[in-house]
């Protein structure tokens, strides 16, 4: 079974789902038994012929709302069976207007746009299979009545279908792009930055470390390094379980960006490592900011139950002896590792 929260979600999505195509197909069905009404009206048609347009136009929106709302399972599938019944019974139409010209390939190209938007071009060449199939069957069964010259009363008729829905299906169709491209960003934000944190995850804070250095080789421009090991976090793991360890992790994420200017670039490392690239910047600018990220350190209560906790920081600043970025990594990792010799909590500048 599936937890309460994924199961909520999947109902969610579900309704949401559910209740774009019912407003599209209630507002396109609606407007398309108006064109169809007018024709039936011209020839005479018999009650029933009414009895089924009413049915088709107003009821059945409805009727496929709440089948695609009961499919627990495949609720895609079951709009996709809807979407096909609508073209078959496009083509029903097509035939019982006796082909009139404009209402018939109002018919056509609407229901067959629709399907190109939701589903794509081989869905749409199957649903105007199934419209040309039922249009040949119900013609055959009237005797292949053809009568394709429109009136101006049925010209009139179509003219809401004609201008209305094609501009609902611009507004929905810009809609779910500007969704999609929302849930694109996001994707390439979860890709780009640590979830616990919201400080770049260790590839892209290397990137970033790599296009410093660049700059630094074709400009001159120096820059810092920075690496920072929150002391003894294993003991605090140990000690007070992950929980504690990731309250601490989230809480000194927080410390480390606000003592961060626009232009630097700060990272998770690892996991219990930071690190931070600090353009246009000496050593000396450097060790001022990471004292006070020290002291802001040193000073906070971590977690609810008032946990104190200290950082070791290696800083290295950009020369000519580093080639690359590894070589800049490693120069402020030794300096990191020199000041946990130090006893911990204390800054080291790298060679």
């Amino acid at each position: 079974m599936l937890p309460d929260a994924a199961r909520e979600m999947a109902e969610q999505n579900r309704s949401r789902y559910g209740l774009r195509m019912y407003r599209m197909r209630a507002l396109g069905l609606g407007l398309g038994a108006i064109c169809v009404g007018a024709v039936l009206h011209e020839h005479g048609a018999s009650p029933a012929l009414w009895a089924l347009l009413f049915a088709n136009g107003f009821l059945w929106p409805h009727l496929a709302y709440l089948r695609v709302r009961s499919e627990r399972e495949a609720p895609i599938q079951a709009e996709f069976q809807n979407l096909t019944f609508d073209a078959a019974m496009g083509g029903f139409w097509i035939a019982a207007m006796q082909f009139d010209a404009l209402p018939s390939v109002l018919l056509a190209v609407m229901l067959t746009m629709d399907k190109i938007i939701i589903g794509g071009g081989r869905f749409a060449l199957r649903t105007l299979a199934a419209m040309a199939l039922t249009c040949l069957a119900a013609s055959a069964a009237r005797g292949f009545a053809f009568q394709p010259h429109t009136s101006y009363t049925v010209v009139l008729a179509c003219l809401p279908f004609l201008a209305v829905y094609p501009m609902a299906i611009g507004v929905a169709t810009h809609a779910l792009s500007r969704k999609a491209r929302q849930q694109k960003d996001l994707l390439e934000k979860m890709a780009r930055f640590d979830a616990a944190t919201g400080l770049m995850n260790r590839q892209q804070w290397l990137h970033a470390a790599t296009a410093e250095l660049k700059r630094y080789h074709r400009l001159g421009r120096p820059a810092v390094l920075v690496l920072i090991d929150i002391d003894r976090f294993k003991d605090i793991n140990d000690g007070y379980g992950h929980t504690v360890g990731d309250e601490v992790v989230e809480e000194f994420a927080r410390l480390l960006k606000a003592c961060l200017r626009d232009a630097d670039t700060g990272g998770r490392y690892g996991g219990d490592e930071f690190g931070a690239v600090l353009p246009d910047t000496r050593w000396e600018e450097a060790i001022v900011a990471a004292e006070r990220l020290r002291r802001q350190v040193a000073a906070c209560a971590f977690s609810a139950r008032g946990l104190r906790c200290t950082v070791s920081i290696g800083l290295s600043e950009t020369h000519p002896g580093i080639a690359s970025v590894s070589d800049w990594i490693n120069s402020a990792d030794a300096a990191l590792y020199r000041a946990k010799g130090r006893g911990r909590d204390c800054i080291v500048v790298g060679c």
